[in-house]
């Protein structure tokens, strides 16, 4: 061995001199160590890289099989589930609030209960009144914009809920804060369309209703009841921000704490206001509808979260844009909702205005971060404003921020 590892040495060195100072048999053997390297065989990458590229296109198609997946579970959850609310608040039928409240609420907590069950999650340490306030601004929110439907029909509500902003930057303006341009244009151009949806002709609902049109009263009750519901969005945000500065929450938990926190309150508001015969007359007349939107809207709000922790929060809002669009034309087609041309520019600009505020928010947050899953346990600020809706507006509240 010693006398192996000493040749090796002086090979070494002989590497290491110049040939020039080299006597004739030490080039001969440097010559001889050239040419067996040179007969090396070097590593064949072609098939290395052929080996990536098989691996690689597994994954790509696994990939686009998910997200179609998720596509058509969004969509197929949330239009569901709007026609399903337009239906049973149309015609002579009445959709009691409360009752609405209680079974879509339980059927959201059995979800979230299965979903930390199966992704193990661990319980919070915030304390029950806190969760007990975030299911009252979360019912006001709801109950309002349910509500709504009495005097307006279900387009004028999807519309009217994307003005979110208006109340959140009145308050923030009076507080102080300042907003870029682009935020007043946008929002200018929502309140304009939904005024020009309104404002430009009679929101008869054709042949799935025999009621007469709705008057510019009854319209203003409705949009007044809109406002407050999203006053109630703002509340619930705000508070959530509080909560989350402080303590760490899971997104099945939170959405477990807040639904169980509606379902109890709904339950003891129809004990109190006297209107248990009201849920059980509810639930012989419209039992199986109420438990079509609660399992669409618990199934939507299970979509959502796949999507953003399989291909980030930029995905997600381009399926909920989409979904938010093809919801509209489903409900004009399918409900007979005749438009003259002041409410087909209403539409159209109010729009307009979703698709720039979606266009503008994305290039702010970048695109790499966006486009990229995220992990369930951590969710960003972006999650939480996507899940953090009802959905009968747009999507579901079922993350934490930040």
């Amino acid at each position: 061995m010693e006398l192996e590892n000493s040749e090796r040495g002086d090979e070494d060195e002989l590497l290491l001199q110049p040939k020039d100072s080299l006597d004739e048999s030490d080039k001969v053997g440097l010559e001889d160590t050239d040419e067996s390297l040179a007969h090396h065989k070097p590593v064949d990458t072609f098939q290395i890289e052929d080996l990536y590229e098989k691996d690689v296109e597994p994954s790509k198609s696994n990939e686009l099989i998910w997200l179609a997946f998720c596509f058509i579970g969004i969509m197929a959850s949330f239009v569901c589930y709007g026609l399903l609310l337009e239906y049973t608040t149309s015609g002579d039928r009445t959709l009691h609030e409360l009752s609405f409240l209680f079974v879509t609420s339980g059927l959201y907590t059995l979800t979230a209960a299965a979903g930390r069950y199966v992704r193990a999650e661990t319980p919070s340490t915030i304390p029950p009144a806190r969760f007990a306030i975030l299911g009252l601004t979360s019912m006001g929110s709801t109950f309002c914009s349910v509500r709504s439907l009495r005097y307006v029909i279900y387009p004028i509500q999807v519309l009217a809920k994307s003005c979110k902003p208006v109340p959140v930057m009145l308050m923030g303006a009076l507080m102080g804060k300042k907003y870029d341009t682009r935020k007043y244009i946008n929002v200018i151009m929502i309140v304009t369309g939904v005024a020009l949806f309104m404002g430009g002709g009679s929101n008869n609902k054709g042949k799935h209703d025999q009621d007469e049109d709705k008057s510019s009263s009854s319209q203003a009750v409705g949009i007044i009841l809109l406002f407050v519901s999203l006053c109630f969005d703002g509340g619930t945000g705000a508070y959530e921000d509080k909560l989350m500065s402080v303590h760490s929450v899971q997104p099945f938990d939170l959405m477990y704490n807040i639904q169980l926190g509606k379902t109890i309150l709904a339950g003891v508001a129809l004990l109190v206001l006297n209107q248990l015969h009201i849920f059980f007359q509810m639930c012989q007349d419209m039992g199986p509808s109420l438990v079509a939107l609660g399992l669409s809207g618990a199934m939507g709000q299970v979509f959502i979260f796949v999507t953003i922790a399989k291909f980030g929060a930029l995905t997600c809002s381009i399926i909920g844009l989409s979904r938010k669009v093809t919801t509209l034309v489903a409900s004009i087609y399918f409900y007979g909702h005749v438009l003259n041309g002041i409410q087909f520019t209403g539409l159209l600009i109010s729009v307009t205005a979703m698709v720039l505020n979606f266009v503008g928010k994305s290039k702010k947050s970048g695109h790499g971060q966006h486009g990229e899953p995220q992990k369930p346990d951590v969710l960003t600020e972006e999650m939480q404003r996507m899940l953090d809706e009802d959905p009968e507006e747009g999507d579901v509240e079922m993350s934490n921020r930040k």
